[in-house]
């Protein structure tokens, strides 16, 4: 169990980083509007060096034995149509930064907490609480707000109603394909490694795909495109950092603490895209960011009180209690011998018959 300091430590890196790979994808178009390089061939190399990690650390965890499970065609079927739904999301989310820009893609991107909750209710029969579905409206009405607003004041803004279809669609897919997901490896009794390396299998093969039809095929033959130093760093820093990080944040918190990070992310992209993007500092756009990250925290913090049972219940949770459980189930297991030996008793002299005086004489 980490302690308190690598846990905030990670909480904090994580959030770092989510901020941070929006602002990249934006970044490494450079002076253009839209990216010279193709976007398949980021998403492809990146989670090929993601299956090569997958292998390392599947090795390293259990030898030989849990490497030769990475490419069991059992396991990498199991897999394979949740990494090439995975790919998709991946797709759209770098489709949709050609045509918004990275703080307005992030607060978009919060709306999965409206979608999620209407998925479950349709597809689990998962209720929402009346207090949780206004905070969800609250969340929207941010959102609107934000891209509304900020594209009546300008400040550097990239808007359009095709990115912002992209966005949302990146967005109906993460929701969608975080259920199979957990589902999946729920199921699945491999470790890890095996698991994260089957899933980047084809995940790397559908970008591979894409970039072939995409920008071989059906564009000019170069499905390459012109990569740069910034190329670079989006694909290591970004993607890569991005899938680690967040199975570490996971690993050490939980998925509310993962879902705070996102939403605080807001804000720090915000601020990234004025002091490192252009962007100019707007109040009425700021309050409307913030308006989304609490209205985020509020909601998932509302999830997780839920579950919290009242105080007089704990307080009579036997499991609450351990040492006095164990000093009962030891005092009970020695006196049961001897109250077994005195129900014995009772019982034969209740079934025994009365015997008369001379039949105690009989031999």
């Amino acid at each position: 169990m980490a302690d308190a300091k690598t846990k905030a430590l990670a909480f904090v890196a994580v959030t770092g980083q989510r901020a941070c790979h929006n602002s990249f994808i934006e970044w490494a178009k450079g002076d253009s509007p839209t990216a010279q390089y193709t976007v398949s061939s980021v998403i492809f190399v990146s989670q090929v060096v993601c299956v090569f990690i997958g292998w390392l650390l599947a090795n390293m965890g259990g030898g030989q034995q849990d490497l030769k499970k990475c490419f069991d065609k059992s396991i990498l079927t199991k897999f394979a149509h949740i990494g090439m739904i995975y790919a998709l999301g991946d797709i759209f989310e770098m489709e949709s930064v050609n045509y918004i820009d990275s703080s307005t893609y992030t607060v978009l991107s919060q709306s999965k907490l409206i979608i999620t909750a209407l998925l479950m209710w349709v597809l689990d029969g998962t209720a929402q609480s009346l207090m949780q579905w206004f905070i969800l409206f609250t969340t929207s009405a941010g959102m609107l707000e934000y891209v509304l607003v900020g594209k009546s004041k300008g400040g550097g803004m990239t808007f359009s109603m095709f990115g912002v279809g992209l966005a949302l669609v990146k967005v109906v897919i993460s929701c969608y394909v975080a259920v199979l997901n957990q589902k999946a490896l729920k199921k699945d009794s491999n470790p890890f490694p095996v698991q994260f390396s089957c899933l980047k299998v084809s995940w790397a093969a559908t970008s591979l795909v894409y970039m072939i039809v995409k920008d071989g095929i059906m564009g000019d033959g170069n499905m390459w495109g012109e990569w740069t130093y910034r190329t670079v760093v989006l694909v290591f820093c970004g993607f890569i950092l991005k899938t680690l990080f967040n199975q570490y944040l996971l690993k050490v918190l939980d998925a509310i603490w993962k879902n705070i990070s996102e939403a605080i992310g807001v804000i720090l992209v915000y601020f990234g895209k004025i002091l490192f993007l252009g962007g100019t500092f707007d109040g009425t756009v700021f309050n409307a960011g913030i308006t989304v990250v609490l209205a985020c925290i509020a909601y998932v913090l509302s999830k997780d009180s839920g579950k919290k049972k009242s105080d007089i219940g704990d307080e009579l949770d036997p499991s609450a209690y351990p040492d006095l459980t164990s000093a009962l189930l030891a005092t009970a297991a020695a006196e049961l011998p001897t109250k077994l030996a005195s129900a014995d008793t009772i019982f034969l002299a209740r079934e025994r018959p009365c015997l008369g005086p001379s039949e105690h004489l009989l031999p």
